[in-house]
């Protein structure tokens, strides 16, 4: 070939395959396939007769070192002069005619197509070698003929799927797949809100193990945290066994302390605790959140259920998992991701992780500690997305509140109940709580109690909401306190019985002035209009005491002188019963006397049992008479009644039984 003959070839060949090469990327192979080709031809034919061999060496090496022509061998790469030849005799046919360019052209009929993606498309996503199987079992029983290999249903599949993703991973996957990877979503404004404005509420399982307190056995407990929208910032957390709403009221009480100003917005997560019976025994998805939230003056909006992007703490609990994998208990985020220790036959791991815990598990005030110091760190990491570099520590300080007060928050976010006054009080989880302000009431109450601190409740009028009173717990008391029980049970009995004998003197003292301003006026009116105008006969005044020897009031004067020393030995909440029951004069003690000997027996007996359990002197002449009743047949038909009286006589005074 000689040179004057090339260059028309070279000028067909510019020609004729420029317009034949679609505008694919395929193009720019075959253009540079035939430049490469030009220069090929023209280095080439540049050299004389003999030297054709040399020349096309010379060529071929000066390309493939990649100096000569840069720009094609970047395309094309390295070649040998027998593919420039070939390229040089296909002419126009320099582009590549694998098929790459023709995709999309497989060859099935509509029914195919139809049948093959019945198959695919099925909920129990079936692998595609599975589907095309039952494809072509279905076209077989149709008589349907078919020649296709596998990889053309193959290329059809992938083809369909590349075009209808949302059709694919819904029939095969279900909706959230769907949600999580094709619909498209709402972004959020994050410079629209100021910090604490919209605090975000949610749950998530630890996935590390924790002493129970409450039954000593490990679990992995629920962490509820409340988190800043707009600074990324965690305010306040509570760790508890299960997901409950006291855990997220106590939580909620750290983010507004934390916060230092009450938050605007409250989202919370669509979970079983939000969703539950909140407080007031009110559904907050129906009711709109009618209890401490309103109370608070937050707004609720309630997340959409199994939708992540609507709750932006999901992403934060995936970075919270950097913590969970350094716990020694960690537990794995999922099945897949479990440790090894947790696997079948992995009795190495299992050792080495019971030698390095020694079988103790993480405390739930080490779960805290922990907790706490890694929520520090995230804080202090530079965040991008809507913080922009920022870390949520400076986000939030810039905009953290003035503080509030912990007296008036603790009020605002008390849980109320209806309850009604019973004989001990007001029923609250378990417990009667009891003041005396609630003796001889049997109407509807409000109870408003701190769900933190249950140790009052704050008793309120039904009818008017006035205040009544802070009723305390009445704790249940030892069967047999004075005996068995320690000093707290001896205690607890001798505030039960005081509180039966002060409302036992109320009763009697109310009765008593009811009957003299009410029933005795009204009695004597009925039997004035019965023609009854006297009433029975006056009782005979009581005779005063005989007069006594010069030696009986001595010794009278004496036992008054030892009863006042031993009253001042009495403990300081015996002394005002005592003054009831000591003479204050000789005369006293000769009414005393008189007073006694007009009981009958059984009676005489009863008050000195009482004197002499309460310390009181009781004389050798008095102490007899004890002795000869114990003996008689009315003390054995009672005998019981007289024990029982003993022990809480000795219970009330805090003295043992004689």
């Amino acid at each position: 070939m000689t040179a004057e003959r090339a260059a028309p070839e070279t000028g067909r060949l510019a020609a004729e395959t420029t317009p034949a090469v679609p505008l694919k990327p395929s193009s720019r192979k075959a253009l540079a396939r035939a430049d490469l080709v030009k220069h090929y031809i023209e280095a080439i034919a540049a050299r004389c007769r003999g030297e054709k061999t040399a020349a096309r060496e010379d060529f071929m090496s000066a390309y493939n070192s990649g100096i000569s022509h840069p720009l094609i061998y970047g395309i094309l790469g390295p070649v040998s002069w027998k593919t420039i030849e070939r390229w040089k005799s296909g002419g126009s046919d320099l582009a590549d005619r694998r098929g790459a360019w023709r995709r999309g052209r497989h060859g099935l009929s509509a029914e195919e197509e139809a049948i093959v993606l019945k198959c695919a498309c099925h909920p129990n996503a079936p692998r595609i070698s599975e589907s095309i199987r039952l494809a072509r079992a279905v076209m077989e029983s149709r008589g349907i003929a078919n020649g296709h290999s596998e990889q053309t249903y193959r290329r059809f599949i992938a083809d369909w799927k590349s075009r209808n993703q949302h059709l694919w991973v819904m029939n095969r996957e279900g909706e959230k797949p769907w949600n999580d990877t094709c619909a498209s979503y709402i972004e959020r404004d994050y410079d629209k809100i100021a910090v604490g404005d919209i605090l975000v509420a949610d749950g998530h399982v630890l996935n590390f193990e924790v002493v129970n307190p409450f039954t000593g056995r490990a679990g992995r407990m629920t962490l509820i945290l409340w988190y800043d929208m707009k600074s990324n910032f965690p305010l306040g957390w509570e760790l508890m066994p299960t997901e409950n709403t006291a855990a997220i009221a106590a939580a909620l009480r750290r983010a507004i302390l934390r916060l230092g100003k009450i938050p605007r917005v409250a989202y919370l997560d669509n979970g079983k605790a939000f969703a539950a019976r909140f407080f007031n025994g009110i559904d907050l998805t129906q009711a709109g959140v009618y209890g401490l939230f309103a109370r608070l003056g937050i707004f609720t909006i309630f997340a959409w259920p199994y939708h992540g992007q609507s709750k932006p703490v999901e992403r934060f609990f995936g970075s919270f998992a950097e913590l969970e994998r350094l716990c020694p208990t960690y537990v794995g985020t999922s099945i897949e991701n479990k440790p090894p220790r947790l696997n079948r036959g992995e009795k190495l791991h299992r050792r080495v992780y019971e030698k390095a815990t020694s079988g103790a598990g993480l405390t739930l005030t080490a779960a805290h500690q922990a907790i706490a110091a890694w929520f520090d760190i995230y804080a202090a990491r530079p965040q991008r997305g809507h913080l922009k570099g920022a870390t949520p520590m400076e986000v939030f300080l810039a905009g953290r509140g003035p503080g509030v007060d912990r007296a008036e928050l603790i009020y605002l976010m008390m849980g109320e109940i209806g309850r009604t006054i019973n004989r001990n009080g007001v029923s609250f989880l378990g417990r009667n709580y009891y003041d005396a302000a609630l003796y001889g009431r049997r109407h509807e109450v409000t109870v408003r109690y701190d769900v933190q601190d249950q140790s009052c409740v704050y008793v309120f009028d039904g009818r008017d909401d006035s205040f009544i009173c802070e009723a305390k717990p009445v704790d249940k008391i030892h069967p047999a306190a004075f005996v068995l029980g320690t000093e707290e049970d001896r205690a607890a009995l001798v505030t039960g019985i005081k509180r039966y004998q002060e409302q036992k003197r109320q009763a009697s003292a109310s009765a008593r002035e009811f009957l003299n301003q009410e029933v005795m006026p009204e009695h004597k009116r009925m039997l004035a209009s019965m023609g009854v105008e006297n009433g029975p006969p006056p009782r005979a005044e009581t005779p005063k005491a005989l007069p006594m020897s010069a030696a009986e009031e001595k010794q009278i004067e004496a036992d008054v002188r030892k009863l006042r020393e031993m009253q001042a030995e009495l403990p300081p909440e015996q002394v005002g019963f005592a003054d009831e029951c000591l003479p204050e004069s000789v005369d006293d003690a000769a009414e005393l006397r008189m007073q006694l000997n007009r009981m009958d027996e059984a009676d005489r007996y009863e008050a000195l049992m009482d004197m002499d359990v309460q310390g009181l002197l009781v004389t050798n002449e008095w102490r007899a008479f004890m002795t000869y009743f114990e003996l008689t047949p009315a003390y054995e038909r009672h005998r019981g009644y007289f024990e029982e009286r003993r022990l809480k006589m000795a219970a009330a005074f805090g003295r043992r039984p004689g």
